[in-house]
């Protein structure tokens, strides 16, 4: 393996270890009124203990700990708030990366073997080397997209612990031409506020889990002011 895989292979795994063990106690505090607020944002019926068995559960406490607002506040920037943890802590680091998150839409291209996979960011742009060993080793099975949180750090990103989903390539495709059309805000500024972005981490997730057919055909109305979003 060579240095710069090697380096980034250890620090993926000593910050992994540090983002399970936060992720744990977030999710012990993030309370069942969350989990109810998006399984209702996303017209899930279950609510409360019924939720814990539903098999998408994962996704809906994703984005309770990092979407979901109280006061003003994520679990996460309340965690980081009154913890303090010293800037030099790896706490300090995956905090910091958990707080700068986004759920985007990733199309996965070359393979380090054992350390990650170099991925195309569809919705907001750039390219980034995601740390994922187990991704890393998966058999190439054609274009490949996922949705995936993306957690930022120097030199390389990873997913958090909860899940990445499977993303169908063309209703990708649709999103990537057509949103940036809808507005003439660019993406990385039309999705900074705090409504705009968990509105679009919805949206995503209630896609990724419903049928290929009805996201085309929602989307081909959503889209048909502007005919030049749709994919050739």
């Amino acid at each position: 393996m060579p240095p710069r895989d090697r380096h980034v292979f250890k620090t993926y795994t000593r910050l992994r270890a540090v983002e399970e063990a936060l992720f744990e106690t977030l999710a012990d505090a993030v309370g069942d009124e969350a989990v109810d607020a998006v399984a209702a944002s996303m017209r899930i019926v279950e609510r409360g203990e019924a939720l814990y068995e539903h098999p998408d559960y994962e996704v809906f406490l994703d984005l309770a700990v990092y979407e979901h607002r109280v006061d003003g506040q994520t679990v996460v920037e309340r965690h980081f708030e009154e913890k303090a943890p010293t800037t030099a802590s790896d706490e300090h680091t995956v905090l910091t990366a958990m707080t700068r998150s986004r759920l985007t839409l990733l199309t996965l291209g070359a393979k380090d073997a054992g350390v990650g996979v170099q991925a195309e960011d569809l919705l907001f742009g750039g390219s980034l080397f995601l740390a994922d060993p187990a991704l890393s080793k998966e058999r190439s099975r054609g274009e490949i997209v996922i949705l995936a949180r993306v957690l930022p750090f120097d030199g390389f990103a990873m997913t958090p612990c909860t899940p990445y989903l499977d993303f169908d390539p063309q209703v990708a495709r649709m999103l990537a031409a057509g949103l940036p059309l809808e507005s003439s805000v660019p993406m990385t500024e039309r999705y900074t506020s705090v409504g705009a972005r968990l509105a679009l981490s919805t949206d995503l997730s209630r896609m990724a889990l419903s049928s290929v057919d009805s996201v085309k055909e929602a989307l081909a109305k959503r889209f048909a002011a502007n005919p030049s979003s749709m994919p050739a």
